[in-house]
């Protein structure tokens, strides 16, 4: 590993002071001497070197926080007080003294979530310096700052033990850079301790090495975050118990996306990990967040060209074995990224760009057993029982697809002088999932007398039905595309500015615009079903098996239905933010953040539910005589337990010509009124922030306090159905103000463990999907259906968080958290029937619930071994656990459940190693049952639990050379399975192995 030239050392000096250097002792004597100071005004780093020299003290600082400051000229005789104070004035920086007489130079601007300009990462590489001789170089006397009463554990020429990932010269002061996972694991815990409120971040290892698929799938190895999937991929988090969080990209909203046609927040699953530099996840919050977070306020980074340290270019390229359900097999998909930036120094200040691009492919194949909605059966089959039972089954419920992602990242910085800095940014975003599965839907007849029972008793009094017979059966089996297309662009420009004195204050103006594309088509085909037999299994999966007809017979089929549904939608949004800060020659206050910020966003979602029966859902036509190109026979490796049946193929329900004209249904669809709703919320924010600084008891304690002020303009349009059943148009106007106090304090019980307490009021933005007054049948034949709710008010929580955090070694941390959370106004799913054109639906709508209340803990540990012998000197581990108790109403009066989508229990478990050329990290998560749904019209009121699961993955690193590396890596290696139930294990909703994947990829650095 190239060593720093001499000439670098100052500023390597600086960088790595506030890591590593282990502060001496020095006397408040030495602080108050008088002495003669000659310090020109010129760059941090080299004024506070001197400084350190001239005063014969210890100055600990972060280079971070040094470069680009200019500080003023110090002359005369004064105290070593009076130097430093004349020394920073004017800029961002102020000093604090320990109970041992270091002085640490901290910067009032503390890095904040979002603020890139304080968080480069110089080419992802934290540097620490170690002394390794007694006689100081050049880098070694600005290590020491001074050296006074400067002591090493080392004699003479001794050499220190560098950590594996690092390299150094006995001729040259130890500069040692750790890269890798210890640089990750470094990056991240100094993230933590720096950050006045309770958080948690990842940093990416490399670029483009992540071994996730996306930034759902990273998030969830921070301790409190769970993790939603969706077709085999992450697809939303929680943090700590409610999914309710507002994500942002490098600190800026981005709607459209998160599982909904038309969602407020960006969309993890869109974004894919090789473009992620980091995830944080900020778990109390702070006056200058953007509102909406209930559960945590996450922004995702990705890079900046300051951030590197001069010209960087790297390209990886990556090969992904998708092993997927029994019968669609494994398909190889591929993904590429490339990264290119540089700066460099101009007749009018320093500048940078960037270019960063990636591209990605995956696959997913499902096969499951569906069983559907329970109901409960009087006298059931003669015996005078009432027994539970299921009104059908879903065999070969086969998901298959793929997925694709193009992303391009453009940014710009300048720095035209010390005390203005510009930037503009690009982000552009195109997802498109492609999804086309084909099952057998059985519905079960006439119970007959042979069945057996689970031998237990629900709530009602009734039993569960373990294994029973059926006459009379019926078969709707169904061929279905559906696709997801959303677009993303996100433009910004900002600066900021410095007086030279005091003040800094920050612009930037961004806009957003999101298009949304959803569309899914089913052909439904009918056929009689003389005998089936249903075994309901508890741990493995349910199975139907039937008798009677031949269904590899084309003519026992008759066509019966077609479902068009399009679920459209655009979104744009302009937001201007002005935040300042303005620091204080005050013992107690630190400084002042306030800010402005004016958001404008229109919402527009429109498409079409339309519902077609086939010679009026009772045709005499069958299959036996349509052009078998049309046709596919499903093998039984798909259907699982029914062998071969036919339906219609996937390119001819894409095409959808052929098939409506053959049965004579409208050539094309049009957007009908139901469907289409516009929304505007136009928002004026302003907070302000005091930093402060003091001691109780002799323990020196920061933090801040703060209030945001919101004001909300809303306004809605859409369509409903009034008593005649004609749609008309609704509007409605509202305004709220919303008033959002916090608090955050850390503790410093000693140098090296910290007590932090933080106290909020958080509101959460009730997704517009939500709010709507329409109405729409989303199943003609089971009649179900959902609407919305224009009186749903936002939800707010009150939170306290108490954290004991330990900082050991170069990486090490230990932690215990526990917190609580009140939320008012909770939205909830509940199923309502309504008489809809003269019939009676099951209508899925929300509800605000009432109070729900969360409570919990966190443990969190992480350290590298580097004193075991080697080899186990590269041994490294990385665990944290989340304790997490809920209580929310229920849709049945009086009872409480716990929150969707809440585990009382979860845990991460990474081993790693890093030693020379080798990487390897094996990951478990593991997560405890969780409530699905509360209620749900296809459930019928019961509520929908899903068991444990827990997935292991690894990744297997080798670095050729400084420029060559190639990854292996695995994702649910142990073959992982997710099984959902309805009210009781033993009324099983679905049993799904979870697909496999191994990937391998290649990385240069040029």
């Amino acid at each position: 590993m190239r060593m720093m030239e001499t000439h670098h050392c100052g500023r390597v000096a600086a960088v790595v002071l506030g890591l590593s250097i282990v502060a001496v002792s020095q006397t408040t004597h030495a602080q108050e001497t008088r002495k003669q100071f000659s310090i020109a005004a010129g760059p941090a780093v080299r004024s506070i070197t001197e400084f350190a020299k001239q005063a014969a003290i210890n100055v600990l600082a972060s280079g971070e926080n040094l470069e680009g400051i200019q500080t003023q000229e110090v002359r005369g005789t004064l105290t070593v007080s009076e130097a430093l104070e004349k020394l920073l004035s004017g800029t961002s920086l102020t000093h604090r003294v320990n109970t041992s007489g270091a002085v640490f130079i901290l910067s009032t601007a503390r890095p904040q979530i979002g603020d890139k300009a304080n968080d480069s990462i110089r080419e992802n590489k934290m540097i620490a310096t170690v002394p390794l001789q007694r006689r100081a170089t050049c880098c070694a006397v600005m290590l020491a700052l001074g050296g006074a009463g400067a002591s090493y554990a080392q004699t003479s020429g001794d050499t220190a033990a560098a950590p594996d990932g690092a390299a150094a010269r006995p001729d040259e002061s130890a500069v040692v850079v750790v890269t890798g996972l210890r640089a990750s694991l470094q990056s991240a815990r100094n993230k933590k301790r720096d950050n006045d409120a309770i958080s948690d971040s990842i940093v990416a290892e490399d670029i483009g090495k992540l071994p996730d698929q996306n930034i759902a799938e990273a998030a969830q190895r921070i301790s409190g975050v769970q993790l939603q999937r969706y077709k085999e991929e992450g697809a939303s988090i929680a943090i700590r118990g409610l999914a309710q969080t507002k994500i942002v990209l490098n600190g800026l909203e981005v709607f459209g996306a998160g599982g909904e046609y038309n969602g407020r927040n960006f969309g993890l699953e869109d974004l894919p990990a090789e473009v992620l530099a980091g995830i944080e996840v900020a778990k109390s919050s702070s006056a200058n967040e953007i509102e909406g977070g209930l559960g945590g306020y996450v922004n995702v980074r990705t890079r900046q060209p300051f951030d590197f340290k001069g010209t960087t270019a790297t390209v990886s390229a990556k090969a992904t074995d998708f092993l997927m359900a029994p019968g669609f097999g494994s398909q190889v998909k591929g993904q590429f990224s490339a990264l290119g930036g540089t700066r460099w120094q101009s007749g009018v200040g320093e500048m940078g760009v960037l270019l960063n691009v990636a591209h990605t492919e995956s696959a997913f194949g499902i096969a499951e057993d569906e069983v559907q909605r329970t109901q409960a059966g009087a006298n059931y089959a003669g015996s005078g029982k009432t027994v539970t039972y299921p009104i059908g089954i879903f065999t070969g419920n086969g998901h298959h697809g793929d997925r694709k992602r193009d992303v391009i990242i453009g940014s710009y910085q300048w720095r035209p002088s010390q005390d203005l800095a510009l930037n503009a940014n690009y982000v552009g975003i195109d997802y498109l999932e492609r999804d086309n599965f084909q099952t057998a839907r059985f519905y079960t007849g006439t119970p007959g007398a042979a069945y057996t029972l689970w031998g237990d008793k629900n709530s009602d009094g009734s039993d569960n039905l373990k294994t029973g017979t059926f006459t009379g059966n019926s078969l709707t089996d169904t061929s279905v595309i559906g696709d997801e297309h959303r677009k993303s662009k996100l433009f910004d420009i900002g600066g900021r500015w410095s007086n030279g004195g005091p003040l800094t204050v920050k612009a930037r103006v961004a806009h957003n615009e999101t298009s949304v594309v959803n569309t899914l088509y089913e052909w439904g085909i009918n056929a009689s079903v003389p005998n089936m037999t249903l075994t309901m299994n508890d741990g493995s999966a349910s199975h139907v098996a039937v008798s009677g007809v031949d269904l590899s017979d084309p003519a026992v089929y008759h066509p019966n239905y077609l479902l068009a549904i399009h679920l459209d939608g655009t979104q744009r949004n302009t937001a201007s933010t002005v935040d300042a800060n303005y620091k204080f020659d005050d013992s107690f206050l630190r400084s002042v953040d306030f800010g402005l910020r004016v958001n404008d966003y229109t919402r527009h979602s429109f498409g079409f539910v339309n519902f077609y029966c086939i010679d009026g859902c009772n045709s005499s036509r069958t299959l036996a005589g349509v052009d078998p190109g049309l046709l596919r026979q499903v093998p039984g490796a798909e259907s699982r337990d029914v062998g071969a049946y036919w339906t219609y193929t996937s390119a001819a329900v894409r095409q959808q010509a052929a098939l409506r004209a053959l049965y004579g249904l409208p050539a094309g669809e049009t957007n009908t009124p139901d469907q289409d709703q516009l929304n505007n919320e136009k928002t004026m924010a302003a907070y302000v922030k005091l930093n402060y600084e003091t001691a109780v008891a002799s323990l020196p304690v920061t933090g801040n306090v703060g209030v945001r002020y919101i004001e909300t303009r809303l306004h809605g349009e859409s369509y409903g159905a009034d008593v005649s059943g004609t749609q008309v148009l609704q509007t409605s106007d509202s305004k709220r103000h919303d008033l959002l106090p916090s608090f955050n304090a850390n503790v410093a019980l000693r140098d090296d463990l910290a007590l932090r307490l933080a106290a909020s009021r958080t509101l959460g933005q009730v997704n517009f999907a939500y709010l709507g007054t329409a109405v729409s049948i989303t199943n003609q034949v089971q009649h179900d259906a959902r609407a919305g709710n224009p009186a749903l008010q936002p939800y707010k929580s009150t939170n306290y968080d108490l954290s004991l955090e330990h900082y050991f070694g170069a990486n090490g941390l230990a932690y215990l958290g526990v917190f609580g959370k009140t939320v008012d106004g909770f939205v909830q799913t509940v199923a309502e029937q309504r008489v809809i054109n003269g019939e009676t639906y099951n209508v899925s709508t929300y509800r605000s619930a009432g109070t729900s209340k969360i409570k919990g803990l966190e443990i969190g540990y992480q350290q590298f071994f580097d004193r075991l012998p080697q080899p186990f000197n590269g041994l490294g581990i990385q665990t944290n656990y989340t304790y997490v108790d809920s209580k929310a109403p229920s849709a049945v009066e009086g009872q409480t459940v716990p929150l969707q989508g809440l585990s009382k229990n979860s845990y991460n478990l990474v081993g790693m190693y890093e030693r020379g050329r080798v990487k390897a990290r094996l990951a478990y998560n593991y997560r405890s049952g969780f409530v699905v749904s509360t209620s749900s019209s296809g459930a019928q009121g019961v509520p929908i639990f899903a068991k444990a699961m827990g997935t292991l993955d690894f990744s297997l690193g080798y670095d050729f050379t400084k420029q060559l590396s190639v990854v292996l890596d695995g994702v649910n290696i142990l073959g992982a399975h997710s099984e959902q139930y309805y009210g009781t294990s033993h009324n099983q909703m679905n049993y799904l192995p979870l697909n496999k994947r191994i990937g391998v990829q290649a990385r240069y650095t040029f």
